[in-house]
């Protein structure tokens, strides 16, 4: 459900025009997410509730739905003035939708925290994870060659 709820609200609000700004990005928050959700079959800090083949589903299409979207328009609408203050807030309002997104999975049994991971440990990465596409977004802005 999140997938489709996910590309609808792509394909409605998303600015297109852009893609090529944030695509490279947005890849790469892909590719961390599905190595990370790879890693928990080994170490399950957190896990989707199912058989194997379930799981594996769930977080390939969070990886092609949920991430792709979110991490598209966080880039999207970064502010148009970036201050180290606008910028902090911005990534504040975006970790808190993200946390909210998270309990509501929790409560509805989407996800569930295992071994000494809980909710503070997931507002902690997505800081450094928004940070890490922000200053991603900034670099490959940077040196592209398609302004």
């Amino acid at each position: 459900m999140s997938f489709i709820i996910s590309w609808i609200a792509y394909l409605f609000f998303s600015d297109k025009k852009r893609f090529h700004l944030y695509v490279f990005t947005v890849y790469i928050g892909i590719v961390l997410a599905l190595i990370t959700d790879l890693l928990m079959f080994v170490y399950p800090l957190w896990h989707y509730p199912g058989s194997k083949v379930e799981q594996f589903f769930i977080q390939l299409l969070n990886g092609f739905g949920l991430y792709f979207v979110v991490i598209y328009f966080f880039l999207q609408l970064l502010p148009k003035i970036q201050t180290i203050l606008s910028v902090a807030r911005y990534i504040f309002y975006w970790s808190i939708f993200a946390i909210i997104l998270e309990l509501f999975y929790l409560y509805i049994g989407f996800i569930e925290h295992g071994l000494w991971w809980n909710i503070m440990h997931s507002y902690i990465a997505d800081w450094i994870l928004l940070f890490l596409f922000y200053l991603h977004h900034r670099w490959a802005s940077k040196y592209s060659i398609i302004k």
